[in-house]
């Protein structure tokens, strides 16, 4: 059996245009191309996270993990049944069938313990989907705070608190239009001494100790003010002119290789390294196709099959999917007990963000 070689850690996002230019030059990329790639380059704000005690963390402050700090008069944030509960839970209640019967083969991966554990959190799973839950708190970002960066994004409000929740149990694909439950992306404006820090529903706490959880440990956020690159999946990536009188060159078997080289040297949202969490920017997509899912979903189309993304209907919406944009990623964190794989992408349309409509944020979940 050969070894596992360990990964290298990611090195730090360039903190000015002209650093990341340098570093594009540097990776060996001819000189047009690096500089359109840098002239492409957003600023966003890295979210570094610390550990930290919920007492010792202020009111209304950004943090990740931990409880939420809401109005006096709002309560945690729930989903209602999904509206595709009857098929979301049927298959769930399949899959807690096969792993018990699993458990029975010569050789399984699992001990009859573990089945019964594996069984038990899927049948829960069903009966969840089918009920009123309480949605997993994620995030709450101090938009005042961290609004003094020079990597704050231009179009978010530089006062209030955003809040994110999602339903980290279920954790709903972005491709089906029955994910808009699952999540809860919340402006909120009250003053700092209007706010309670809001105990765990029931629900959530019940599930502390099991092997699915959906609290975490509070961290307090650390912004760090960064330049990210544009990856070639996005729909904003402008493929650069072919030919050598085209102007800027772009080698696809060579300068797309270099490029995607010299990105995976800074970070993958599931790397145990971090940091993974950022406000604005560019993603770091662990697969394609996020605006995509965005868009179509958010019209009702269900796009989980290639099919769907070949009707006129589709072929139609898909050309303004590029307007899709990253609002915050969050990655993976061990220490808060976030993702030990996969990421979750907020995505905005700006005009959206200038309304502060961020009612109509779309939540995608993604897993290398």
């Amino acid at each position: 059996m050969g070894l596992e070689m360990p990964k290298k850690a990611p090195i730090a996002w360039p903190e000015s245009r002209e650093d990341l230019l340098a570093s594009l030059q540097g990776a060996g990329l001819p000189a047009g191309t690096a500089l359109h790639l840098a002239e492409q380059a957003q600023p966003a704000l890295l979210l570094e996270t610390g550990l930290a005690d919920e007492t010792q963390i202020p009111l209304g402050a950004s943090k990740i993990g931990g409880l939420p700090d809401l109005p006096l008069d709002m309560a945690w944030p729930e989903r209602p049944p999904y509206e595709d509960a009857v098929e979301r839970a049927r298959a769930h209640r399949l899959e807690a069938a096969r792993l018990l019967s699993e458990a029975t083969r010569p050789g399984s991966w699992m001990t009859p313990e573990q089945a019964r554990l594996f069984s038990r959190e899927r049948s829960d799973l069903a009966s969840a989907v089918e009920s009123v839950f309480p949605l997993a708190f994620i995030a709450q970002l101090d938009l005042a705070s961290l609004s003094s960066h020079a990597g704050y994004p231009a179009l978010l409000p530089h006062h209030g608190r955003l809040l994110f929740f999602c339903d980290y149990w279920e954790r709903p694909p972005g491709f089906d239009p029955y994910t808009a439950a699952g999540f809860r992306l919340i402006w909120d404006r009250t003053p700092v001494e209007q706010l309670e820090r809001k105990p765990a529903p029931a629900a959530l706490a019940a599930m502390m100790g099991e092997r699915w959880n959906s609290l975490f440990r509070p961290a307090a956020v650390t912004a760090r003010s960064v330049f990210t690159a544009i990856p070639p999946s996005d729909r904003n990536f402008d493929a650069f002119a072919h030919g050598e009188d085209a102007g800027t060159f772009w080698d696809e078997d060579s300068d797309e290789i270099r490029y995607e080289g010299w990105l995976a040297r800074f970070d993958t949202p599931d790397s145990r390294e971090g940091p993974n969490h950022r406000l604005g920017g560019w993603p770091a997509p662990l697969q394609n196709g996020m605006q995509a899912m965005a868009k179509l979903a958010t019209h009702g189309i269900y796009c989980g099959t290639g099919e769907a993304f070949n009707t006129a209907e589709a072929r139609r919406l898909l050309k303004t999917a590029y307007r899709w944009r990253l609002l915050l990623q969050i990655g993976r964190d061990d220490a808060v007990g976030l993702l030990p794989s996969g990421c979750l992408y907020v995505l905005m349309r700006e005009q959206d963000v200038r309304a502060r409509a961020f009612d109509k944020a779309w939540m995608v979940f993604q897993n290398d």
